[in-house]
Order: structure tokens, then C-alpha cells, then sequence
């Protein structure tokens, strides 16, 4: 899979019903190394009218989130390159990218990895395989222009 970022916009906002508010054009970067993984989490988002970015590695889920801004993060925390607990640490001291909440989703059910991304500054936890209407509703949560919860809450 190529490294190179892919920007775009999801389908027509008749292709879908939803009972979740998201603004159209919010941008979503995944972060998972399975191809299968992203496709899977691609079409659930842009069913629902996001803009999707991909990375297959942590490192270019760091450049992708510093250059392209996304509005959230969804994380894998084995990624190669660098792990996703480290690109976490590095977009929480980069003070363009410390503000993008970041929802971890891992293979890893055990407290050790949830307790490290929370230390780390990570937003959410989820284990997969994924509830994806439990991870819609937080993605609205991060990125809703409403007062923030503390992170820690899904852990």
C-alpha cells in the first residue's frame, strides 16, 4: 500500500441514511496497516459523509495529521514504522496537532495498552472488533463543537 495520503470526498448525502449528525466534509484519518481494516472503516465512514485519509504506518499517520488536518483520528496500536502509542505522543506535543482527538482501535483488550494511551493524551479506546455505531457516536462527540469530555471516558 502506498504511503502517499487519499483525500477523498464521500458519496452523495442521498447515498445514505443516518441517525447521526456529523457535518458534511469532516475529515477522518485512519491509521491501521490491515488494507482490509481501512476499506471496511472507509465505506462505514463515507457512508456517512466523511472525507477519508489513510495511513498504513505511524509515521505517515503523524505527517498526514500535521499536513491535511483531519478533524479525528482513528488509531491502530500495532502499526509499523512507529507504533501507534508513539505517533500518539508525537501529535500531543506538536502544538498544530495536540488539539485532534485521537480514538485508538485495537486488537489489544488488556488494560496495559489502554492505560498507556491514556497516560499518552489518547481520547477514546475501542476494542475490535469495533461496535461501529458505538464508534460513530464518539466520533461525533470529538468533533461536535461542544465542550470537550475528558479524556479517559471509554477506557
Amino acid at each position: 500500500m502506498s504511503t502517499s495520503p487519499k483525500l477523498e470526498s464521500g458519496p452523495s448525502p442521498d447515498a445514505a441514511e443516518t441517525r447521526f449528525q456529523v457535518v458534511p466534509g469532516r475529515s477522518v484519518l485512519i491509521a491501521d496497516d490491515h488494507a482490509d481494516t481501512r476499506l471496511m472503516l472507509r465505506t462505514i465512514l463515507e457512508m456517512h459523509h466523511f472525507i477519508v485519509l489513510e495511513a498504513a504506518d505511524g509515521e505517515t499517520a503523524v505527517a498526514l495529521t500535521a499536513s491535511e488536518r483531519p478533524d479525528i483520528v482513528l488509531m491502530d496500536f500495532s502499526l509499523p514504522v512507529l507504533d501507534g502509542l508513539g505517533a500518539l505522543r508525537l501529535l500531543k506535543a506538536n502544538k498544530v496537532t495536540r488539539d485532534v482527538p485521537i480514538i485508538f482501535l485495537s486488537g489489544r483488550a488488556e488494560p496495559g495498552p489502554q492505560l498507556a494511551v491514556r497516560e499518552a493524551g489518547g481520547d477514546d479506546f475501542l476494542v475490535k472488533p469495533v461496535d461501529l455505531d458505538k464508534m460513530l457516536q464518539l466520533i461525533e462527540r470529538r468533533i461536535t463543537p461542544a465542550p470537550r469530555q475528558a479524556a479517559g471516558e471509554n477506557y
